[in-house]
């Protein structure tokens, strides 16, 4: 085993014997068959598309599958190896589409697009999954390490947009140019001619791509959902027994607000799940209470205490713990072994979740676990309704700095840097976040600056396209040539893939001075990390004190 795709990768090095996430050795092999076959479908996918054959049920596959290897999605081995046959067969299926037109020939079939399993056998997976992981290569060095580095990354950014396609899937969205960037994303990684320049600018490219798909989301969630707005939330708990929802999907909680409505039962939103209470489809539901707990991290300790269901619908799940895994569901590709498992919506179909709302009933109610409020809703639309005020202040001198902290919790103590940063943050400074590194300071009082807030929440993840599209409004507003121009900057708390494509756009809108944190990625190769550096000023953090003083000088 060899894992360091997350920030928690063990001595920042890497996992070699389990994850600190909870998954284990045959689980990681696997995850490394899957992605090599998942490279040679790509393969094939490219190909396909060149010779005009589109087969948009592979397209959603490879994006699923993708996805199901991102942090704390899915540790479950049957999973896997179902998986891992169903993308052999797929590509064998775009082998034999591609046969029968007499003009294509394939003269450069790599390995990865060769290898069939005799019988679909999970011990047999993992051991050829062993043979073709990260380290498959050996001890590397130089400009070869640094090639491998990127080629790495650029899975991992496959692996986020996989993650953002499937939320797009999940409601009812499909757009054929993603996916066929996605499935060049993946088979770039085959390309062994190509430059480790050539490799960055295809990480890039998938920085770039991503910002498109988060405005899609954006896009849809309002069509669906309504346009987001200032809105207080409550954290405090109630005396009717209730349901925890945890992750991004937004079409899962509607689904279960529909069915629990009057059944005495209450919902509670959880981590990134937490911005739904500021869209108004959702503000009409009266058994939506509130928030309960933090980020994703502390559910081991908090589930236990709300003493009724949990629901898991994305990327944030840890290995439950005896106290509650009776009572823990997970939907979507969310999966833990022994965990009932939600089964998929049908088209035009809502899901059942009949079976967790009768066993809430028979629950006592939540602990309480914190009290007061918080206020979330900053999206786009009202980021750029105080503009014109933040223009004013910022020309006047009342805003000095803007700090754009965005980006993933997580569980060690050095994360506690972005509260004592926020904290320490001079009256004349705002804060932009999204994701639920917000958690280590959303509950400050900040106050206000000429009726600005100062703190400001645009939302889940996929809502740094708001903050992104927000400054450059206020760059054209200001009629400045970049970004880097405005009197902004960003810290960014990386924690998995969808933190890596934050990362990668940020690269490719050329933005300089990025603190990355609380550790810089492991696979930042010290050839890598040289680029970076020398091309964009990209630094770890250091004391909050120090970093403040910095970014106040424009550092």
């Amino acid at each position: 085993m060899f894992c360091y795709h997350c920030q928690e990768a063990k001595k920042n090095i890497a996992c070699d014997t389990a994850g600190i996430c909870g998954k284990k050795a045959d689980v990681s092999s696997l995850h490394d068959l899957l992605t090599y076959t998942l490279k040679g479908l790509c393969f094939y996918a490219v190909k396909a598309q060149e010779s005009g054959i589109t087969e948009t049920n592979i397209d959603k596959f490879v994006a699923r599958a993708l996805y199901s290897m991102v942090t704390n999605v899915n540790f479950d081995a049957a999973v896997f190896v179902q998986l891992i046959a169903e993308t052999v067969q797929r590509r064998e299926h775009l082998k034999r589409s591609l046969s029968e037109i007499e003009t294509v020939t394939i003269s450069d079939e790599p390995e990865e697009a060769q290898w069939y399993y005799e019988k679909i056998d999970q011990a047999a997976f993992v051991k050829k999954g062993e043979t073709v992981g990260v380290n498959s290569a050996g001890e590397l060095s130089g400009e070869a390490a640094d090639l491998h580095a990127a080629r790495e990354i650029l899975i991992y950014a496959a692996k986020g947009l996989g993650a953002l396609l499937e939320h797009l899937q999940m409601l009812g969205v499909f757009e054929l140019e993603h996916y066929v960037f996605m499935h060049e994303a993946v088979a770039f990684t085959l390309q062994q001619e190509q430059s480790l320049e050539d490799v960055l600018a295809m990480n890039f490219q998938c920085g770039e791509q991503a910002i498109l798909i988060m405005a899609r989301l954006e896009r849809i969630n309002l069509e669906k959902f309504g346009q987001p707005s200032p809105t207080t939330v409550h954290l405090d708990t109630w005396d009717n027994p209730g349901i925890i929802v945890s992750g991004h999907d937004f079409q899962d909680l509607q689904d279960l607000l529909e069915q629990s409505a009057g059944s005495g039962v209450d919902i509670y939103t959880h981590g990134e799940m937490l911005a739904a209470h500021s869209y108004p489809a959702f503000q009409k539901y009266f058994n939506l209470v509130g928030n309960y707990g933090g980020a994703w991290q502390d559910q081991k300790t908090q589930f236990g205490k709300f003493q009724g269901p949990v629901l898991v619908t994305s990327n944030s799940l840890q290995q439950p713990k005896k106290g509650y895994i009776e009572i823990a569901y997970t939907s979507g590709m969310v999966g833990w072994p022994d965990v009932t498992h939600i089964e998929k919506r049908r088209t035009d179909e809502t899901k059942d979740f009949s079976a967790i709302i009768e066993r809430a009933k028979q629950c006592q109610p939540p602990l309480a676990l914190t009290e007061g409020t918080v206020t979330i809703g900053y999206g786009r639309e009202t980021l750029l309704a105080l503009s014109d005020k933040i223009i004013q202040s910022i020309k006047s001198g009342d805003i000095k700095r803007i700090i754009v902290i965005i980006g993933g919790d997580g569980r060690h103590k050095e994360r506690r840097y972005y509260t004592g940063l926020v904290e320490a943050l001079p009256a004349d400074t705002l804060v932009l976040t999204a994701g639920d590194t917000k958690y280590r300071f959303h509950q400050l009082d900040l106050g206000e600056i000429n009726g600005i807030p100062r703190l400001l929440d645009a939302g889940q993840t996929q809502d740094f396209y708001a903050v992104i599209a927000f400054l450059r409004h206020l760059q054209k507003t200001m009629q400045l040539e970049h970004i880097n121009d405005l009197p902004v900057s960003f810290n960014i708390a990386w924690f998995e893939q969808q933190t890596i494509l934050m990362i990668l756009a940020l690269f490719a809108l050329g933005i300089k001075n990025l603190r990355i944190g609380p550790t810089l990625p492991p696979f930042f190769s010290p050839g890598i990390l040289e680029k970076l550096t020398a091309e964009l000023a990209v630094k770890g953090i250091d004391t909050a004190e120090n970093d403040i003083a910095a970014m106040l000088q424009g550092e």
